[in-house]
């Protein structure tokens, strides 16, 4: 079969078509604006305040365009304003492991004021880097309006929580982890309306938890633990209606569990060890069947261990330990679900130890330090 080819002058009057074509797209589809000056100016002035020397991640950062190939910096494309910064001191990309292996880097210096002269900065990440150290710059909560996320982690920042933190109201995520913050968590950050992530653990936070932490509504993750916070637990944590992950651990806290805390619908995990708390475990914490971690330990809680395991129960882990419980270790425990790690240990509980699963899997120091329990992996009652 013949193959119809076209003609030299067929191919000729194509030609000036796709030029067109061409033409036109280039018109509809403008190229990326190139940074602004100011905000290449302001990163500028961020680098001169840091300092890294080992694994040269600012050897990027060249040129008279921030938004093409600076390492860790993204624009947006219509504007040529920096919206990201994201430096992360332990990463997996090409600059931070160029031998295909995990880099962990150090840098050290301060966090510029100038980062405030980045005012459509949607996200600022400047985390694990062990040596930065200073204040978050009080401007960040005033003269960034845009900003979703802010992490800080892992760094040697000192001072406190900006006050005004509660104005940024696109806020979405809050890490200022593992630094050496003082002072009190600010009253005004129950005013971030679109907060979903909290971490303030590992710093040196004093003061109480805000009475009306409840209000932030959107919030999953709350992880204060590691700090010095003192009196009670607000009533209001009860009623967040997200709130999955609940760390408190290792603090100054006082009074009683709120009894509303185990009707949490997605809570997942509650760690309150290590603090001064008092009064009885409220029931619905062990009815409630979505909690897989339960750490209760080292605490001065009283009473019996509520008898309330359904076959519902998963928990991964249940750590009672080194308070002054009472009464017998519950029977309803054997109907669980699931039980990976119990530690009754170190209460004033007595009398025998049920039979059967999960008791049979557990080994004596679940169970040590109670003077009158027997069975198991205690030996026999006598």
């Amino acid at each position: 079969m013949a193959t119809a080819t076209a003609s030299p002058a067929g191919r000729m009057a194509v030609a000036p078509a796709l030029l067109a074509l061409a033409v036109l797209v280039l018109v509809l589809v403008p190229a990326a604006a190139a940074c602004s000056a100011a905000d290449r100016d302001a990163l500028l002035s961020i680098r001169a305040a840091l300092s890294e020397a080992r694994l040269g991640v600012f050897s990027s950062w060249a040129g008279t365009d921030c938004c093409a190939g600076w390492y860790g910096v993204g624009c947006d494309p219509t504007d040529g304003r920096v919206a990201d910064l994201s430096l992360r001191g332990e990463a997996e990309d090409a600059v931070m492991a160029p031998a295909g292996r995990p880099a962990s880097g150090v840098m050290s210096g301060y966090i510029s004021d100038a980062v405030c002269r980045l005012g459509r900065l949607s996200s600022l990440v400047l985390a694990d880097w062990k040596q930065i150290s200073g204040p978050v710059p009080s401007c960040v909560a005033t003269d960034l309006p845009y900003l979703r996320i802010l992490e800080l982690p892992g760094n040697r920042l000192t001072g406190g929580i900006p006050p005004s933190v509660g104005g940024l109201s696109r806020l979405a995520v809050l890490n200022l982890a593992d630094n050496l913050l003082s002072g009190p968590i600010p009253g005004a950050i129950t005013s971030l309306a679109a907060l979903k992530h909290l971490d303030l653990a590992n710093n040196q936070l004093t003061g109480r938890v805000p009475s009306d932490f409840g209000k932030l509504a959107m919030l999953s993750r709350a992880l204060l633990g590691r700090n010095r916070l003192s009196g009670p637990i607000p009533p209001s944590v009860s009623s967040m209606p997200r709130l999955a992950d609940l760390d408190l651990s290792e603090n100054q806290l006082t009074g009683a569990i709120p009894d509303g805390l185990g009707s949490g619908r997605v809570l997942t995990s509650l760690y309150l060890g290590a603090n001064r708390l008092s009064g009885s475990i409220p029931a619905s914490l062990l009815r409630n069947s979505g909690l897989g971690i339960l750490n209760l330990s080292r605490n001065a809680l009283k009473g019996a261990v509520p008898d309330v395991f359904t076959p519902r129960s998963y928990f991964m882990l249940l750590d009672l330990s080194r308070n002054r419980l009472s009464g017998g270790v519950p029977r309803s425990l054997a109907a669980a679900a699931y039980v990976g790690h119990l530690d009754l240990s170190h209460n004033r509980l007595c009398g025998a130890i049920p039979a059967g699963p999960p008791f049979d899997h557990l080994d004596a120091d679940s169970f040590g330090g109670n003077t009158c329990l027997c069975g198991g992996p205690l030996g026999k009652c006598t």
